[in-house]
């Protein structure tokens, strides 16, 4: 895990395309105003498959409309001074995402008081970066479903040859 800031932190710090990660925002509170809120703001080649919430807080997972990218908000908890909190979802990057590239995700803590710390792109506060690695990935199925395809032809192949043999 990379921390940003003595605040927040996500994790994992690279992805593989089409694979299925799990995404964990670190959240530290070192203020006396409690954090109540937490929100991350998703790119779009990111797909969620299912959000966890912390003992305390409730999971939202708003859906991107014409104006805004998806998000997932975490609420009704608080992260007192000197506590911090993960907060996790499960996601996909796109199979089409390009390796070398950026994710970038944005994050809004928002404090009893009402106040609110942003981490977004450039200035001072940078919001957390994922960068893609690799190739896409294959899933164990799928590694399972190739093997089975290449035994499959192979003999396919044996009984063509011996089948030619005899003729």
């Amino acid at each position: 895990m990379r921390p940003l800031s003595a605040q927040i932190a996500l994790d994992p710090p690279s992805v593989t395309p089409a694979a299925w990660e799990r995404f964990t925002l670190r959240v530290v509170n070192q203020t006396d105003t409690p954090t109540v809120a937490v929100r991350i703001t998703l790119p779009e080649a990111v797909q969620v498959l299912g959000v966890g919430a912390p003992p305390g807080f409730t999971a939202r997972l708003q859906p991107a409309t014409d104006s805004s990218a998806p998000s997932i908000e975490w609420s009704g908890g608080r992260v007192d001074r000197g506590a911090f909190y993960e907060f996790a979802f499960l996601g996909r990057v796109a199979p089409d995402a390009r390796p070398g590239a950026e994710l970038v995700f944005p994050v809004r803590l928002t404090r009893a008081s009402g106040s609110t710390v942003d981490w977004a792109r450039g200035g001072a506060s940078r919001a957390p970066t994922v960068s893609i690695r690799g190739t896409t990935a294959i899933s164990p199925a799928g590694a399972f479903a190739l093997a089975g395809a290449a035994t499959g032809l192979a003999i396919l192949a044996l009984v063509l040859a011996v089948v030619r043999r005899r003729a």
